[in-house]
């Protein structure tokens, strides 16, 4: 068999037998198949698609191309093992809220992360603005870690889906990344590798996602929905928006800090504006991995039974305690408002420079691009354009305004926070497009508030209505 032949058959439309795509995966990972073979093969991929049938075999080699994580040591006699992936975005934090959420109410998680390439942010990225948080601890003691204190949150392995991390690498440089198929089979692939029993998923839409619009969100859902099927692990998704930056900080520490400030809400300020699109989605995406758990299977008591654990304390202390677990650093904070003294995690946070965004008008936020906002953080360095890119944890923005507040002409919306004063003019660019203001009627201006963030929910038995 040639990968000329393969390259030829995709190109022309054709659909390529299990052997042909267990024969390309096998051989492209023991580096027996040229890199401008492989991306000529995906070329026709993102043109011509995948069927169903190749897009379950390319995704289970993908799986099988190397040593696939035994859970068995952290498995519960009558709870299953859930995993959490979302397809990503602008301000993501959720894992970061959810983990110590579920953990707290009984429901362990071993959790790999990848880190941001490009204007998504990176779980890793964030778990790394922590002072000494190792995100690159063995398998084997992120497992016997999840026995102790319920969770752990680490780096994606090299040791698992080895084909899926050389192909990404590949699609990144190749213009082929937005793929549907190509994006359910690495996302699948890596999961089904975990040796989870179930998975969630956050499929994200808008500016600041992959897919721009709800029927190719929904389509990208229903594909990956049917691959765990096909591989006996169900699967359900979580649609939720990303057509502005979700909650009100992005950057690496700042994103930390929104974190703990949402695991520390009283019962007033988790109820609030502030935290009205985090809440929301946290609610959501945790209620649905503690029904899949087998825990409770009643979401509405679920939700109930999350603010309990952050009201209570508990959620934020067993986010302390992963953070301890993986060598992370926390020092004691008195913290005025609490009125009593706390142990926080020391993040990379030092700036040079603080610079407000303002209002150039009076009216309502109509609309922040994600995407330009995640492109202006790049630009400041805290993100990367390639893999080899160092990060700055410390940059980033606040927001003051949202979506539906009404604002006066100066009013403050933003404030960056960056180290270099080139670097924030190349932002600039990014952020003076992203936010549009308009003079629209006040109950077009609330409605916009109160646009929902969770926009539908998926699982198996809707792909076969």
């Amino acid at each position: 068999m040639r990968m000329y032949d393969i390259i030829e058959k995709k190109r022309d439309g054709k659909e390529l037998t299990k052997y042909e795509i267990d024969y390309f995966i096998k051989e492209y990972c023991e580096d027996k198949i040229p890199d401008y073979q492989v991306s000529a093969l995906l070329m026709a991929i993102y043109f011509n698609g995948l069927s169903k049938e190749e897009l379950f075999n390319l995704t289970f080699a993908m799986r099988d191309s190397s040593k696939k994580i035994d859970l068995s040591d952290i498995k519960i006699p009558g709870k299953y093992i859930v995993d959490k992936h979302s397809t990503g975005g602008v301000g993501d934090k959720v894992t970061l809220i959810v983990l110590p959420i579920i953990a707290a109410l009984g429901v362990g998680v071993c959790k790999m992360s990848g880190k941001g390439l490009g204007f998504t942010g990176g779980t890793a990225d964030k778990l790394e603005s922590i002072e000494g948080y190792d995100i690159n601890i063995p398998i084997k003691n992120a497992l016997k870690q999840v026995q102790e204190i319920g969770l752990c949150l680490i780096s994606q392995s090299n040791e698992i889906a080895i084909a899926d991390k050389k192909l990404y690498a590949l699609r990144d440089t190749t213009a082929t990344v937005e793929s549907m198929d190509l994006i359910a089979s690495s996302i699948m692939s890596k999961k089904l590798a975990c040796g989870v029993d179930k998975i969630l998923l956050d499929v994200t839409v808008g500016s600041g996602a992959f897919m721009k619009n709800l029927e190719d969100a929904k389509l990208l859902a229903k594909k990956m929905i049917e691959i765990g099927e096909a591989a006996n692990v169900e699967t359900k998704a979580v649609i939720t928006s990303m057509s502005e930056p979700l909650g009100r900080n992005v950057g690496n520490a700042l994103e930390i800090k929104e974190v703990i400030s949402f695991l520390l809400a009283d019962e007033e300020s988790i109820m609030s504006d502030e935290f009205r699109d985090l809440r929301e989605v946290v609610l959501e995406i945790a209620a649905q991995m503690i029904s899949m758990s087998g825990v409770c299977t009643d979401i509405e008591q679920n939700k109930r039974d999350i603010i309990r654990v952050i009201l209570s304390g508990e959620a934020y202390e067993k986010f302390l305690e992963l953070v301890k677990a993986q060598k992370g650093k926390v020092e004691k904070v008195y913290l005025d408002w609490l009125h009593k003294d706390m142990y926080l995690p020391v993040t990379k946070d030092k700036v040079t420079f603080f610079k407000e965004i303002h209002a150039q008008s009076s009216g309502y936020i109509v609309s922040i691009d994600s995407k330009s906002i995640g492109e202006a953080l790049v630009c400041l360095g805290g993100g990367r354009r390639t893999k080899e890119d160092s990060i700055d944890y410390s940059v980033g923005f606040e927001f003051s305004k949202k979506v539906g507040d009404k604002v006066e002409e100066g009013d403050v919306i933003l404030t960056v926070l960056y180290n270099d004063k080139q670097n924030f003019e190349e932002a600039f660019e990014y952020i003076e497009n992203a936010i549009y203001i308009d003079n629209i009627d006040d109950e077009l201006g609330e409605k916009l508030k109160l646009k929902p963030h969770v926009l539908d929910i998926l699982g198996v038995d809707d792909i076969h209505e």
